[in-house]
């Protein structure tokens, strides 16, 4: 056994165990979050992984860097396969190469994958320092990464060509071949010790970069697909219930990161830091200091800060130990102010190519603020009073809809009346005179079409969307059980509703709490009476250009984006413009998460904002699909004074104007 045999073997297994170590290590500090279950469906969940990892579907957005990382994802694959074979061979030197076909196809592959990984390399680089986006960081870590990844493959093509240049009978390789001729004329002493040198320097770089990862971001190579395959596949818009009724819990929400689930704290080593998610944030956007990739890395350097610590028996902590331990999450680790910024659009989790769930964080640190820490915002304050107190945000009584349903001529099923659909209206259109008409048009048209239609009149209350998403999920809770017991007393089976942050609580929240119900948004429910023939449009209506605006909770949330557009083009001479910003890649309106009951107090107003994305269209009207976005989109357009030219309607409002009246 040689010299340099003895000392491959000794760098590989230092190597491999400083790895292992590493890995069991950061593991450890994974485990140290609440127990969950990801192991449901596995079918969906290795589909998940073969069409994000191997198919890498969510970077394909990105025409450019899409096609970059699929060739560098690749072409690791493809190069791991001679990696693999050159560390067996440096083990087991009497193991012989590949020779004839398989050593053809192998050669071929290798040679025709370094050359496109290093024009991909060239590509991130050129990316990242000459053209320079936002969300990159220029640092150490990521310039590391791109050359020890390019010395790895010309060490791969330096061992194929000195190889060839030694053996002549060698399979012909691309690159190897046309190399190895060349070298050859520098005689068999150069090309022995320039094999010997390339071996050293592959093995090197090899094992450089395996024990390297673990320090560094990139650590997202082995982690992703682990974390991709254990994602969150219940609805997007379905947050986690907290247990209120544990005697012996002494705070609520995220505190510290062992409140958190473990796959919460796998996210933060699986976070590529691409800054995909901050980019998307239209808080970010529009000059808050929220950044989801943020908090994101400063979960992992807490994780690793508190990590050791809390694996220490607790007679062993020392004081500055344990005063890192009452660092909070929530105000401490992430500021409270980025916290409340926050629209809950979900464009940061829609935008992630790893499925990190920056939302579910978020609302976690927000309840620990409300529910243990008893800070929020002023308006929050007085948004849960008025909820807790009559109801509904304007804390104003509930017989506004009572007077609904008998101004439309509808049941009412607070009265003992029974109907086949339940519109349940929100409390937007309860009280906002505005979103009031959204709800007239939305109910005539359902009558026009002969559906037999109530409203829980003065028993429906606040469904707790909003209390929930700021925080306060005790009152979230009480309003749910409070609703449920309601909807299951008069028999409800099927709900309609025009708010789908209403929709999407009463759809895949509910649920949880015994409240299954068919839940329709209004926008799936006319476009279906609409395609029935059941509702038929003028064909003489005015010629108008219409730009529709995604609302976040309906679009990205339970993607319904195609059955408002039905509805307007089944509308003789609306002419659709689509905005930069459309669909998945919708840009918030601002109302989210709570903000809709907040003041903006930093940078540009996010409404202002969409609404210039919509102005760009040129079109003549912008359309909605929920209360709140149409608040923010109509007073956007007269901040920028542009009411006179630019009108804002539900697209229900839209299809009701070019209906025949209804016959009485």
């Amino acid at each position: 056994m040689g010299i340099n045999h003895v000392l491959f073997i000794v760098v590989f297994i230092f190597a491999l165990l400083w790895f292992g170590l590493l890995v069991q290590e950061k593991w450890s500090y994974v485990m140290l979050g609440q127990p969950l279950d990801r192991s449901q469906d596995p079918g969906r969940r290795w589909g998940s992984v073969a069409t994000f990892v191997f198919g890498q579907k969510r970077l394909f957005k990105d025409k450019y860097s899409g096609p970059m990382h699929f060739t560098i994802f690749w072409g690791f694959i493809i190069l791991t396969i001679g990696s693999i074979i050159f560390l067996v061979r440096g083990l087991f030197p009497s193991v012989g190469a590949p020779e004839g076909v398989p050593a053809l196809i192998l050669n071929v592959a290798t040679d025709v994958m370094a050359v496109a990984v290093l024009v991909a390399l060239f590509m991130a680089a050129y990316k990242r320092y000459v053209i320079r986006p936002k969300r990159l960081v220029r640092n150490f870590d990521a310039l590391a990464v791109l050359i020890l990844i390019a010395i790895v493959v010309l060490s791969d093509v330096a061992i194929e060509s000195f190889g060839i240049a030694l053996n002549a009978h060698a399979a012909w390789a691309p690159l190897g071949t046309f190399i190895g001729h060349w070298l050859r004329g520098y005689g068999a002493i150069f090309d022995q010790r320039g094999i010997i040198a390339a071996d050293w320097v592959k093995l090197l770089s090899l094992m450089g970069f395996l024990v390297y990862l673990p320090y560094s971001k990139h650590f997202h190579l082995f982690v992703a697909p682990l974390n991709i395959y254990h994602r969150n596949l219940d609805p997007l818009g379905k947050l986690p219930a907290l247990d209120l009724e544990d005697e012996n819990a002494e705070s609520f929400g995220v505190g510290q990161v062992t409140d958190l689930a473990w796959t919460d704290l796998l996210d933060a080593y699986a976070c590529v830091q691409c800054g995909r998610c901050t980019e998307q944030c239209p808080a970010n956007n529009t000059g808050k200091h929220l950044s989801p990739k943020q908090i994101m890395v400063d979960l992992r350097h807490q994780l690793e800060a508190v990590g050791p610590i809390l694996k220490k028996p607790e007679s062993m902590r020392t004081p500055e130990e344990l005063e890192r331990l009452e660092i909070p999450m929530a105000g401490g680790v992430t500021p409270a102010e980025d916290l409340w910024a926050c629209t809950t659009c979900g464009a940061c989790v829609e935008a992630c190519p790893v499925f990190d769930e920056h939302v579910v964080k978020i609302v976690g640190m927000r309840r620990h603020l409300v529910l243990t820490q008893g800070e929020m915002p002023d308006e929050a304050q007085m948004f849960f009073k008025n909820v807790e107190n009559a109801g509904n945000p304007w804390g104003l009584g509930l017989d506004k809809r009572q007077q609904f349903a008998d101004a439309m001529g509808i049941k009412d099923l607070s009265r003992g009346d029974h109907a086949e659909v339940l519109y349940w209206m929100g409390c937007a259109a309860t009280y906002d005179d505005r979103a009031r008409k959204v709800a007239e048009a939305t109910v005539q048209l359902m009558k026009q079409a002969g559906v037999d239609v109530g409203v829980l009149g003065a028993r429906e209350t606040c469904n707790g969307e909003a209390a929930r998403r700021m925080g306060n999920e005790y009152l979230f809770q009480t309003m749910a059980q409070q609703n449920v017991e309601t909807l299951n007393d008069v028999g409800v089976k099927t709900i309609v509703t025009t708010c789908p942050h209403c929709f999407n609580t009463l759809k895949n929240e509910y649920p949880f709490f015994g409240g299954e119900y068919e839940v329709i948004h209004h926008s799936e429910f006319l476009s279906k009476l609409v395609a029935d023939g059941q509702l038929k449009p003028l064909n003489g209506g005015e010629a108008v250009t219409v730009t529709y605006h995604d609302s976040c909770y309906l679009g990205r949330y339970n993607n319904i984006f195609d059955q408002p557009r039905d509805v307007l083009k089944a509308v003789p001479g609306v002419e659709l413009r689509e905005m930069n910003r459309s669909r998945e890649q919708s840009f918030c309106c601002g109302a989210g998460g709570g903000r809709m009951w907040m003041e903006e107090k930093v940078g540009t107003k996010i409404n202002q904002a969409r609404t210039e994305q919509a102005l760009e269209t040129g079109a003549e009207t912008i359309a909605t699909a929920c209360p709140f976005c149409l608040t923010m989109m109509r007073d956007g357009v007269q901040s920028l004074g542009e009411e006179e030219r630019v009108k804002v309607k539900d697209f229900s409002e839209i299809l009701a104007e070019n209906m025949l009246p209804m016959f009485h």
